[in-house]
């Protein structure tokens, strides 16, 4: 079975031909981390999740403002307390899903800080409003073992590449949380243990072949990726 640092690694290495600057592999690193979150050593996580989702909803609630990022957050609790290990969040319905509700959930917390700070008649940079969610967003599924590293690493680069939020091409940021999650069902994919990634459509167990394949198919668009835009930019 593969460790949480072979996946964030892999993740990381995966999105690179496809991330338009450095910035775009905070979210593959955070795609290569989603699917564990159904694993037992992570429910403190998923308990996080669930009680700044509820907090959220209340606070949110008395000021008649979009709770779309706190209910997201209790949306994904859920399913990562119902989800077996190595079950639905390690599917390919899964993963597309699981990406666009974490792709939301981001964009849902942009959205509560600039109203937060615009209530408050506080100027905030956007450069800090999107340090604060990816941090956040990082939080819920990075490993607190290498949490601080992302922390660190993530203000040092906006520090030193500031950006704005509303440059953000969010199809491609999905596309980095997809790519990484990706990554970890090609590795789990060549355990023993195998995966059923066609549910719930197929409750066939793919193995190393289906790893094989889907790595195959990186390489292709990778390759593509390459000779059409060249490496990526900081």
């Amino acid at each position: 079975m593969s460790n949480y640092r072979t996946h964030a690694i892999a993740g990381i290495l995966m999105a690179l031909p496809f991330a338009p600057s450095i910035f775009y592999l905070f979210f593959a690193l955070i795609g290569a981390s989603i699917c564990d979150l159904d694993h037992e050593n992570n429910t403190h996580k998923v308990n996080s999740m669930m009680i700044t989702g509820l907090i959220l909803s209340i606070i949110l609630f008395f000021f008649n403002s979009s709770s779309i990022s706190a209910l997201l957050l209790i949306v994904l609790s859920i399913i990562f307390y119902i989800s077996k290990h190595r079950g639905f969040t390690h599917t390919l319905v899964g993963v597309i899903l699981l990406s666009l509700l974490f792709l939301f959930m981001i964009m849902g917390f942009i959205s509560f800080f600039n109203r937060a700070f615009l209530i408050s008649a506080i100027r905030i940079p956007h450069l800090l409003v999107l340090f604060v969610t990816m941090a956040i967003a990082g939080f819920f599924v990075i490993s607190r073992r290498y949490y601080l590293i992302y922390f660190i690493v993530l203000g040092l680069y906006l520090y030193m590449v500031p950006m704005d939020y509303t440059t953000i091409n969010w199809s491609l940021a999905w596309m980095m949380l997809f790519v990484g999650s990706m990554s970890h069902i090609i590795l789990d994919l060549a355990t023993p243990a195998g995966l059923c990634i066609f549910e719930p459509f197929s409750h066939v167990e793919c193995h190393r072949r289906w790893a094989l394949i889907f790595f195959v198919i990186w390489i292709f668009f990778a390759l593509y990726f390459f000779f059409s835009y060249g490496i990526l930019p900081m």
